[in-house]
């Protein structure tokens, strides 16, 4: 019933950055303690996470190993190479639901089971939300997400609103991804699963993009109060919360959870993905953190937001170095790091 999502999601919480071996490491920890589904990566965004994938595939950490793209043919090929199960999201505004579908169709004949996520879900009227959701279905997934991407929902709305889709689609597998913006995301699982979803996102410490997703042990916890049945060791699973506490401390710093707290943590207001950052009508605040998920538009805003301007092949030069001395150091950037690459 729980899929980690700590090594994907997880890297987009603020001022996070992993190695390749860091991943590796924290992905073996989840695997001893029972997780059986994990979507561990974003392979479009570096050749690391290209290779994590496969590291992590050939290993077999997981029953179910995930790694996540756009609906587009380059993504969706790149997912393939890594042998992982692929996961796509649709794009936060949809300007062409035909080619959509065409690269959901296409995705479906690569032999891997295919999960696509209707981003911001909260956004759509109950019609509309069902009508995409069977065009999605009917093109090939075999899963469907339905994410409070901007953490605005509440647990009634949101619960009637996955117990709409899982009348009109039973056979169909129904995952959930709740944000934390306003400290409900753990409310919001639980009225989710009670409305029929079969999977709930989760990550350590419930970090990522913002101040993150639904909390993995309060969860667990939660359903073993209610004497549902899994496979996770709630001890073993402490593990690796002491694995990655001393790594937060050790890159960020205790303020880290100051900062993450819901509603009035600094957090709420900063992007570490670029796909995020590019919808400034969906996602407001311009505080960002840069890893390998940084995006050109963030960078590009950040730079604006100083009355820089370069061009466009200097702002692609200067993302690849960002993703790279991420990955290679183990840290986010800050802005007065971007600004001397600038320089």
């Amino acid at each position: 019933m729980i899929t980690d999502d700590t090594l994907r999601e997880g890297l987009q919480a603020s001022g996070l950055s992993f190695k390749r071996n860091e991943k590796l490491e924290m992905a073996k920890l989840l695997s001893e303690s029972g997780i059986d589904s994990a979507l561990i990566s974003y392979p479009s965004a570096h050749i690391s996470e290209v290779e994590i994938t496969r590291k992590i595939v050939d290993l077999r950490f997981f029953k179910e190993t995930y790694a996540l793209g756009r609906t587009l043919i380059s993504d969706i090929d790149k997912i393939a190479d890594t042998g992982a199960n692929i996961s796509l999201h649709l794009p936060f505004r949809i300007d062409d639901l035909t080619l959509i579908l065409d690269s959901i169709r296409y995705a479906s004949k690569k032999g891997k089971k295919l999960e696509v996520a209707v981003v911001d879900v909260m956004k759509y009227e109950e019609e509309k939300l069902i009508k995409l959701c069977e065009g999605i279905v009917s093109a090939g997934a075999d899963a469907l997400q339905l994410p409070d991407t901007t953490g605005t929902a509440i647990p009634e709305k949101y619960g009637n609103i996955v117990s709409s889709v899982r009348k009109k689609l039973k056979d169909v597998e129904l995952e959930i991804h709740c944000h934390n913006d306003s400290g409900m995301s753990l409310a919001n699982s639980i009225a989710g699963l009670e409305a029929g979803a079969d999977r709930v996102d989760t990550t350590v410490y419930g970090i990522g993009e913002r101040n993150g997703i639904t909390d993995q042990l309060s969860l667990l916890h939660y359903l073993n109060s209610r004497g549902y049945q899994t496979k996770i060791s709630g001890e073993k699973l402490r593990k690796v919360y002491d694995h990655l506490l001393n790594l937060i401390l050790q890159k960020v710093g205790p303020e880290f959870f100051i900062e993450n707290f819901p509603v009035v943590g600094r957090n709420v207001a900063t992007h570490t993905a670029g796909t995020h950052a590019a919808f400034s009508d969906t996602f407001s605040g311009l505080n960002f953190s840069f890893n390998v998920y940084t995006g050109r538009s963030m960078l590009r805003k950040l730079l604006e937001s100083r009355s820089i301007y370069i061009t466009e092949e200097e702002l692609s030069r200067i993302v690849e170095r960002i993703k790279d001395e991420s990955v290679e150091e183990g840290r986010s950037l800050k802005a007065d790091d971007i600004l001397k690459m600038v320089g």
